[in-house]
């Protein structure tokens, strides 16, 4: 325990163990059963988080707490590391549509699908400290927000948070990729036609794989039967379920895409979520992230990356703003893990690249199109 505390204390600042704790001890339905009371626990919980009251592990030498801390940093790292080789692919979109192997745990994992080992996953041992620790509190503050999310209020009178720009556009980033992963297992669980193509490693090439040229991955795609459930909730499936919380993904994740009964379980699991769990699909990220946190345009705190600085990405941008969410921009010191790119192919295309490309939207939105329509 002590060589573990050693790891988790050189991974975890100060800043992020408040997160962390804020995760761990936050109110749910087993510690207290009743919801009114759940509420007033989850707010005086919030309170004594935004005033820094909450407990530190590493000083009251608490071991319990410690070993949750540990399961959660593993967590976090698994699916940075899927959100890294997706991130960073030759062709992401063929990447986004695969899922992280986790059953069992892996260390040496794949991105798979339906069972088929697609690309070995990334190892985080690979970044720089700098780059682990803006990924694991990035998850951090989108995992307390999701805990937020599960009260339909205001948190009331607390004082906010000072976080940077490039802090809040990491969060950004996070919920762009837990997006992704319900898209790709919606993908599996109703596109029987892709494990054909699929069929070998050395199959995996551009040229017979049969989602078309796509620059980005867009979740909803996979999942046009869901708005018939519930019209209520609205049109972004992926950000309905991103709220969820890093427990509920696992235990989705956890499912063996092999095999037929077990994606048809998952498939019914996702479409009892979406009626029944109150997917936050009313009140985007953005939302509870404002009523916790706050940036400031001049406030820094040494967690802005170099590609963070030179690429500015903004939400107007649109697509090209998406672009940089699926490759992950805000996190890396520099290019060293992203393929070498071409006039053709440049990893973070420009404005004007992405305008002379009408042709091939054209046919993307066609291709979708047609997807809808065979399955509807």
């Amino acid at each position: 325990m002590f060589i573990l505390r050693q790891v988790l204390a050189a991974e975890f600042d100060t800043e992020m163990i408040k997160y962390a704790m804020a995760i761990l001890l936050f109110p749910n339905r087993r510690t207290c059963a009743d919801k009114h009371q759940r509420k007033h626990l989850g707010r005086a919980h919030l309170r004594a988080w935004s005033k820094s009251q909450l407990p530190d592990p590493f000083e009251r030498d608490d071991d319990h707490l410690v070993g949750q801390l540990n399961k959660l940093h593993d967590q976090i790292l698994l699916l940075v590391e899927d959100y890294v080789t997706k991130a960073t692919a030759s062709f992401p979109p063929q990447e986004y549509l695969c899922l992280p192997e986790i059953q069992p745990p892996s260390t040496e994992g794949h991105l798979v699908f339906k069972g088929l080992k697609v690309t070995p996953r990334f190892s985080s041992a690979n970044l720089t400290s700098s780059e682990r620790k803006r990924f694991v509190k990035a998850f951090l503050v989108f995992e307390l927000l999701c805990k937020n999310s599960t009260f339909s209020y205001d948190p009331g009178n607390i004082r906010l948070r000072k976080i940077s720009s490039a802090e809040y556009e990491a969060v950004g980033c996070v919920h762009s990729y837990v997006c992704s992963l319900y898209g790709a297992m919606l993908a599996q669980c109703n596109c029987a036609d892709l494990p054909a193509a699929l069929a070998t490693p050395s199959s995996l090439t551009r040229t017979n794989f049969p989602v078309p040229d796509a620059l980005f991955f867009d979740a909803n795609v996979y999942a046009p039967n869901l708005h018939l459930l519930s019209r209520d909730c609205g049109d972004d499936i992926g950000a309905g379920f991103s709220t969820l919380g890093l427990d509920r993904l696992i235990k989705f994740l956890r499912h063996d895409m092999a095999k037929p009964n077990e994606r048809k379980a998952l498939d019914e699991k996702l479409k009892d979520a979406w009626m029944f769990g109150n997917p936050s699909i009313a009140h985007p990220w953005e939302a509870f992230f404002h009523s916790l946190l706050v940036t400031e345009q001049k406030y820094k705190n040494d967690y802005e990356s170099s590609l963070y600085n030179q690429l500015s990405l903004k939400p107007k941008e649109k697509l090209r703003y998406k672009l940089g969410q699926e490759r992950a921009w805000v996190f890396f010191d520099d290019s060293r893990f992203y393929p070498q790119e071409s006039t053709e192919q440049p990893t973070f295309p420009s404005e004007r690249f992405l305008e002379d490309q009408p042709a091939k939207k054209t046919f993307i939105n066609d291709w979708f199109d047609n997807l809808r329509d065979d399955k509807g």
